[in-house]
C-alpha cells in the first residue's frame, strides 16, 4: 500500500511525541551496511536525523496549512455555487420571459424600430456574456480540480520518494541531495500554486458582480419596455373592438377596462355589450402585439377554463353569457387554426374578425350550445 500524506503526517506527529522511536525507526530503515559503517559518518548520520526532523516538521505545517486553506476554499466554494445557481434560475427566467416577448416586440411600429433593435444587441451582450461567465466558471472548476489532483500526486511522489530514498541511503547519498533541493522547489511551486487559486477566486468574484450589475440594468430595460408595449396594444385592441361592433349591428354598454385577478393574471379588455340579435353579453379580451397558438391556449387555460380565475370574474359581476376574443396586431399561422379549434374569436388588427367568437358559459367554463 503506497505511503499517503497523512500517513506521513501521522508518522511526523508520532516521532515528535516520543523521541525514542527514532533510533528505532533508523535501525529498521537503515541497511546492515550502513549499521557497520566507520566512526566518522556518525556525524553526517546525525545531520541526516536533523533534516529529516526539519523535513518533517515542514511537511506537518504544511499539511496543516494545506488543510485550513482547503477547507476554506470548499466553503466559499459552496457561497459561489449558491450564489451562481440563484443568477442561473433568474438568467433562466429572463431568458423564458425575453424569448416569449420577443416576437411581440419586433411587430411593433415602425416608430419604435431602433429601440427595438438596441434592445435587442443588449440582450445579445448580455447572453454572450452570461456564457462567457459560465465558461469561465467551468474553467476554473477544472482547474480547481486539476490543482486538488496535482497537490494528491506530489503528495504521493514525495512518500514515495523518501521511502527509496531510506532504502538506497547508504548508496545514493548524492541523490538524498538533489531530491531534497527538489522538494524545496515543489513546495515553492505549491505555494505558487495556492496564491494563483486565491487571485482566481478573487476574479470570478469580480465577474459575478458585473453579471448582477448588467442583470439590473437588463430587468429595467424590461419593465420599460412593458410600459411602453402594452398601453399602445390595448389602445388598438378598443378601436378594432369598437369598429367590430358597430359593424356587426352591436354596440358597447360600458367602457372597456382591464382586470387583474390577484395573482391569476389579467383580463385586458372588459365591456358589457349589446348583440345584433338584441342579447347582452360580456367581452372578454386578451391583447397581444402578435398572437401565437400559445396566446389562443393559455387564455383558455388560465382564465376561461380556469375555476378560480371565472369564480373572481364573477365575484366582479361579469356573468353569463361572455364572449372571449383573442386580439393582436400581427398573427402567427398556426394561431388561426388553434383559434378556431378552442371556439374563441380571433381580432388582428385592420385585418379585422378572422374567427368570429361564440357564446360561452363563465360559470361551466364551456361554450353554449
Amino acid at each position: 500500500m503506497a505511503l499517503t500524506a497523512e500517513d506521513l503526517r501521522d508518522l511526523v506527529v508520532l516521532l515528535e511525541a516520543h523521541p525514542e522511536w527514532r533510533k528505532v525507526l533508523w535501525a529498521l530503515l537503515a541497511s546492515e551496511e550502513v549499521l557497520r559503517m566507520p566512526t566518522e559518518l556518525a556525524e553526517l548520520r546525525a545531520e541526516t536525523e536533523r533534516r529529516f526532523t526539519e523535513l518533517a516538521e515542514a511537511v506537518r505545517r504544511l499539511s496543516e496549512l494545506f488543510i485550513a486553506h482547503r477547507q476554506e476554499f470548499l466553503a466559499q466554494q459552496a457561497h459561489t455555487d449558491a450564489r451562481l445557481t440563484e443568477l442561473t434560475e433568474t438568467v433562466r427566467r429572463l431568458s423564458e420571459l425575453f424569448i416569449a416577448h420577443r416576437q411581440e416586440f419586433l411587430a411593433y411600429q415602425a416608430q419604435t424600430e431602433a429601440r427595438l433593435m438596441e434592445l435587442s444587441a443588449a440582450v445579445r451582450n448580455l447572453a454572450e456574456e452570461v456564457r462567457a461567465l459560465a465558461e469561465a466558471q467551468r474553467r476554473t472548476e477544472e482547474s480547481l480540480a486539476a490543482h486538488r489532483a496535482e497537490t494528491d500526486r506530489r503528495f504521493a511522489e514525495l512518500a514515495e520518494a523518501q521511502r527509496r530514498h531510506y532504502e538506497e541511503f547508504a548508496a545514493h547519498r548524492q541523490e538524498f541531495l538533489a531530491y531534497r533541493e527538489e522538494t524545496d522547489r515543489r513546495f515553492a511551486e505549491l505555494s505558487a500554486e495556492v496564491r494563483a487559486l486565491a487571485q482566481a477566486q478573487r476574479r470570478t468574484e469580480e465577474i459575478l458582480q458585473q453579471v448582477l450589475l448588467r442583470q439590473e440594468q437588463f430587468q429595467r430595460t424590461l419593465d420599460h419596455f412593458g410600459q411602453i408595449i402594452g398601453p399602445i396594444t390595448e389602445e388598438h385592441m378598443v378601436q378594432a373592438l369598437q369598429e367590430w361592433i358597430a359593424q356587426q349591428g352591436g354596440m358597447l354598454l360600458t367602457p372597456v377596462v382591464s382586470m387583474t385577478l390577484d395573482g391569476l393574471g389579467e383580463v385586458d379588455g372588459l365591456a358589457r355589450a349589446r348583440l345584433p340579435d338584441g342579447q347582452e353579453a360580456w367581452l372578454l379580451i386578451s391583447a397581444k402585439a402578435k398572437v401565437w397558438a400559445r396566446t389562443i391556449t393559455e387564455f383558455v387555460e388560465r382564465i376561461l377554463r380556469h375555476p378560480e380565475a371565472r369564480e373572481r370574474l364573477q365575484a366582479q359581476g361579469v356573468g353569463d353569457p361572455v364572449l372571449p376574443v383573442v386580439f393582436g396586431r400581427a398573427l402567427d399561422h398556426r394561431a388561426l387554426e388553434a383559434a378556431q379549434r378552442a371556439q374563441v374569436g380571433l381580432l388582428i388588427g385592420r385585418q379585422g374578425m378572422l374567427v368570429p367568437p361564440v357564446l360561452w358559459s363563465l360559470s361551466e367554463g364551456k361554450p353554449l350550445g
